[in-house]
């Protein structure tokens, strides 16, 4: 745990308690603390360059593009993209209605999807196409092998994330996309949960789109990407339109107006500048600690939170057997403390012991109801977390359940 004890300064947050308890925020999956670095970048924004962007001649106004800009490039580098692949977006949850907006879909169109999916990547697709739901196991984990059976000639898409928000698993990505890419269909990647856990290579991986947040990634709230292939982000319709992403607007005697080339024309408005610059400096702080050294930091947290949880009577922790190479460091259970639904567990564990965890559906009611539960309880670790929080939080359960 030398990693979680060398970065864990670089966290205010993580300073703070709750009650006479020291804070231990188990909660990543949610949202994540933000490291000094991207703190002392958004308050530079608003000491030194508070401007707009992209209109402003004056000093400021190019101090702050080329911030924006700069945290564009290190956003687009970090999954394998080109800068003018990017769109800067409020959220994962903006960047597939972006998506599903503008491909133009119809009710007659189908997008295929695990019944696993957060809200996000669920809903756009009952909005605006008809869903083609993969099916489940008991554990709310994708049943892979079903997906190929569901592509047929109205398919329009194939959307999945790339890390569950319950269970943790990991996606065979490349292997999905190479079938839906044989059959001409483009595939959606959520990457809200996966962005800072795992090294990403749009590329490499083959996806057409990519939606993703920054304040699952040690970034600020209010801002996020959505990454898609060029030749795809070209044709994508308009999804709002205002100042920001028009090149020229005619009178509409003399014709149209002409939008900014992407991806500029699909910002339209102020966006959130100081946000966008706080994401930037998220991604030099991963960049920093390197995916290798998060990778060994979070197998060691996952098999400790599965081992001591797993061994605790009351307590069912879902797809406890997967690998731990498969699964990021999320530990989701159900536990059996009668006259408490899960919700009353979280909030005890943060009112007793000052341990911040979820509880409910987490946004995946139907991977709840198929998977027959009423709710469950959701630990999530990150790069600032140590064993013996892991330990404290099987203590706490095991009082909660006694």
């Amino acid at each position: 745990m030398t990693l979680a004890r060398r970065l864990r300064p670089e966290f205010p947050l993580l300073a703070r308690r709750i009650g006479d308890h020291p804070l231990i925020f188990l909660d990543a999956a949610s949202t994540t603390p933000k490291p000094k670095a991207v703190i002392a970048a958004v308050l530079d924004y608003y000491e030194n360059a508070t401007a707009n962007v992209h209109r402003g001649v004056h000093a400021l106004g190019e101090q702050a593009t080329e911030l924006y800009e700069a945290a564009r490039l290190e956003v687009a580098s970090l999954i394998g993209a080109s800068p003018s692949e990017v769109v800067f977006v409020r959220g994962a949850t903006e960047a597939i209605n972006l998506v599903a907006h503008g491909l133009g879909l119809e009710k007659g169109d189908e997008v295929v999807f695990p019944a696993s999916e957060h809200h996000a990547n669920f809903l756009p697709w009952r909005v605006h196409a008809t869903p083609v739901i993969a099916p489940i196991d008991e554990d709310g984990v994708p049943r892979w092998e079903a997906i190929e059976g569901l592509l047929g000639p109205k398919t329009k898409l194939l959307a999945f994330a790339h890390a569950s928000n319950v269970t943790g698993a990991i996606a065979p990505v490349i292997e999905l996309a190479k079938i839906a890419r044989a059959r001409g269909i483009p595939v959606l990647l959520d990457a809200a949960q996966s962005l800072s856990h795992l090294p990403i290579d749009v590329r490499a991986l083959g996806v057409d789109f990519l939606a993703a947040s920054s304040h699952k990634a040690f970034g600020p709230s209010g801002v996020g990407l959505l990454y898609a292939r060029s030749d795809r982000l070209a044709r994508l319709g308009l999804y709002q339109v205002g100042g920001g992403m028009v090149a020229l607007n005619r009178d509409e005697k003399e014709g149209d107006f002409v939008p900014r080339d992407p991806p500029f024309r699909f910002e339209a408005g102020t966006p959130a500048i100081e946000a966008a610059i706080g994401f930037g400096a998220a991604v030099r702080f991963l960049r920093s600690v390197g995916f290798e050294a998060i990778a060994e930091h979070e197998r060691a947290l996952t098999k400790r939170m599965l081992a001591v949880l797993g061994d605790l009577p009351g307590v069912r922790v879902l797809a406890r057997g997967l690998p731990l190479e498969s699964r990021l460091a999320i530990a989701t259970f159900v536990v059996d403390a009668p006259g408490m639904e899960q919700e009353h567990v979280a909030r005890v564990l943060s009112d007793q012991s000052g341990i911040c965890v979820s509880g409910g559906f987490h946004c995946t009611h139907v991977l709840h109801a198929r998977a027959h539960l009423n709710g469950t309880v959701r630990a999530s670790a990150h790069v600032y977390n140590t064993e013996e929080e892991i330990e404290a939080l099987a203590n706490a359960l095991r009082d909660i359940v006694g």
